[in-house]
């Protein structure tokens, strides 16, 4: 009756360890396929080839990844000792097997939902992120009532799991086969193919495999399909060091030659002025950056180029009409990347925020402190508690006075139950606040009511349209919210003297397809509104995040020089854009996006080819054109690692 209900039995202890790998390696494999059919339309597999590959790819990865989860199991059970077959040493290495096999799915089920937002696969910063990124005591709770039906497949999959497991079975030992010297052999030898499993083979795999062997499989489009999150987070967690020293160049002169993060100032051309005065707009104009957050450039009828478009930003959409707006792109998919690219032009081209990064201490100057500098006030608000992703300590450093947060509100009655206080009384308190700060002044503000779990105030509940994705709804009210922070700031005495800066900290979900392309998904609004300005038009100048700073310095007539990595508008031609993403660096640059991840570069013409379907890295090969491109990316790689780790941020005076 015994053997009826066994999958597999034995009385040996290598072949039952082996069903138990295998076991959870479909489970593993189970998990993946979760991912790629929810997240589907994120991914572009066009023929049968191509998804054989992707199944290749899943099948190393996997192997590597399973070895290292049940490592500490695989290590109770090959030790050389008689123990391994007594019951209660059975239940306990059980135990570890279970909990092994269970946290390797949660991680990548939870990512399955995650990654519809990152777009790519969590890191081994997820555990220093988690501790700075909102009240999770609330937010746990919520995630687990709205995203329930993971929960419900993950509960599924461990009881299956289990009641597997269980029929898996290892027999009392022989008494003929206990021998001490054939143990101690069998278990040199099995240790060796665990370390071959987890460095991810020998013939194939001359080093241990990393994420960006996933290239080898697939376009980076779809490296996030062959990668798996347990693998992600094992191989970048607790990395002290998150980049390494490139030598692409070998002389200073020849790198600074391609690419410098320094910017000296530049006069401002006359017509690119977003003001109606004739002449360049010198202090004290005061200037308010206001960061929405996960405002896509889709919601907004006014930027969103296709025929479908639905606007979901009435006020914005009448702001515009009176704006300069740029083409803008985030630097980056998640909220504590935007704060440095925005306020100190530092993108984070690692796998790391910079932020919570081992070079979070380096000597760095922000906008504000070279503002400050120039006798301007400056300041800082954000709704969330203080603390929330460490904005309140990093803006210090860059020469923030004055921080404003949940704390400095104080009123609870206002709060969202999640993240913190919601936009609309937060921005009518900022609004108070700055009327008392001494002019010229530097502010900025974060949002975050359109965030997860898509909260508004009970009052406004079923005034605004939901829309076809639950963000939608929250993007209206903060719409509303900055209505009613501009109706309010008009009354003020600073208003008609103030450059307004609207942009947001990254993209969130698409939509269309449009906005699913390695370009789409960092297309975010970048606005320049000053109220006495009598010119208002839409620029093809692409504007990243981290051109603001030399921008505003710029704008400002300011002359001092900063160190950042992008340029001023009034420095360049046409713009560009740089973002990291799955191991890839990436820019767009003069109508070719290029991919790089240090080893092979992809090249996709953005102008003939809009969806990024077809690699002309191998046609381009000897144009001279793409070359320059290339050398001009790998001189901005070397640049950022190289001053990264050298703490050579401060431009020299």
């Amino acid at each position: 009756m015994v053997q009826k209900r066994c999958l597999f039995t034995t009385y040996k202890i290598f072949p039952y360890v082996i069903a138990k790998y295998l076991l959870a390696f479909a489970f593993l494999f189970i998990t993946q396929l979760v991912f790629y059919t929810v997240n589907a339309s994120l991914f572009s597999i066009n023929s049968v080839g191509d998804a054989l590959m992707v199944l290749l790819g899943n099948i190393h990865f996997g192997i590597s990844t399973t070895a290292m989860v049940l490592l500490p199991y695989i290590i109770l059970n090959i030790l050389p000792i008689g123990l391994r077959w007594k019951p209660a040493y059975k239940k306990v290495s059980e135990v570890v097997y279970i909990v092994s096999v269970s946290l390797m799915m949660v991680a990548n089920l939870a990512d399955t939902i995650y990654f519809q937002w990152t777009l790519r696969r969590t890191t081994g910063d997820i555990f220093k992120y988690l501790t700075v990124g909102g009240d999770m005591g609330n937010l746990v709770p919520q995630f687990l009532s709205d995203f329930w039906v993971y929960v419900v497949a993950f509960v599924v999959l461990v009881v299956l799991l289990v009641v597997l497991s269980g029929r898996i079975v290892l027999q009392p030992r022989k008494p003929y086969l206990k021998s001490v010297v054939k143990d101690c052999i069998l278990s040199v030898m099995f240790a060796a193919m665990v370390v071959l499993a987890i460095r991810g083979g020998l013939f194939f795999q001359y080093r241990p495999l990393s994420p960006i062997d996933a290239g080898k499989y697939t376009s980076s489009e779809n490296t996030p399909l062959i990668i798996n999150t347990p693998f992600s987070i094992i191989k970048t967690f607790n990395k002290d060091n998150s980049v390494s020293k490139m030598e692409f160049y070998s002389s200073t002169e020849d790198l600074e030659k391609v690419f410098t993060p320094l910017s000296y100032p530049t006069p401002p051309v006359v017509d690119t002025l977003p003001v109606a005065d004739s002449a360049a707009v010198v202090p004290p104009t005061n200037v308010v950056l206001i960061i929405l957050e996960s405002f896509s450039e889709e919601y907004i009828g006014a930027l969103n180029p296709l025929p479908s478009a639905v606007s979901y930003t009435p006020f914005l959409d009448s702001l515009i009409k009176q704006s300069i707006v740029y083409r803008g792109m985030a630097n980056g998919k998640r909220s504590i990347e935007a704060i440095p690219a925005c306020l100190a032009g530092m993108p984070s081209l690692m796998d790391e925020p910079y932020i919570t990064s081992a070079y979070s201490m380096n000597k760095i100057e922000g906008l504000p402190l070279i503002l400050k500098r120039n006798n301007y006030h400056t300041s800082f608000f954000h709704g969330a508690y203080n603390g929330s992703m460490n904005f309140d300590s990093f803006v210090k450093t860059i020469g923030v006075d004055n921080y404003y947060g949940m704390n400095e509100y104080n009123n609870s009655k206002d709060y969202d139950g999640n993240w913190g206080i919601f936009d609309e009384p937060f921005l009518q308190f900022m609004v108070d606040k700055v009327s008392d700060f001494p002019q010229p002044f530097f502010t900025g503000v974060f949002t975050l009511s359109s965030h997860h779990p898509y909260t508004i105030p009970q009052q406004h509940i079923g005034r605004f349209a939901k829309g076809p994705i639950p963000i939608l709804e929250p993007v209206m009210y903060v719409d509303y919210a900055l209505q009613k922070f501009f109706e309010k700031a008009k009354q003020t005495d600073w208003y008609d003297n103030t450059l307004f800066v609207i942009t947001a900290d990254h993209a969130a979900q698409a939509m269309d397809k449009y906005y699913k392309t390695d370009c789409g998904i960092y297309k975010i609004p970048m606005i320049f509104y000053h109220p006495g300005a009598d010119t208002a038009y839409a620029s093809n100048h692409i504007l990243q995040q981290i051109d603001l700073m030399p921008t505003i310095i710029d704008y400002l007539n300011i002359d001092e020089p900063s160190l950042g990595f992008g340029k001023s508008i009034y420095q360049t031609d046409g713009g560009y854009h740089l973002a990291y993403r799955n191991g890839y660096y990436q820019l767009l640059k003069d109508g070719y996006l290029l991919r790089f991840n240090l080893e092979k570069f992809e090249i996709y013409n953005v102008e003939d080819d809009p969806w990024l379907t077809n690699d002309i890295a191998t046609q381009m090969a000897d144009d001279d054109n793409v070359k320059q491109l290339k050398n001009y990316l790998k001189a901005v790689i070397q640049q950022y690692n190289n001053r990264l780790i050298n703490n050579k941020l401060l431009p020299d005076k």
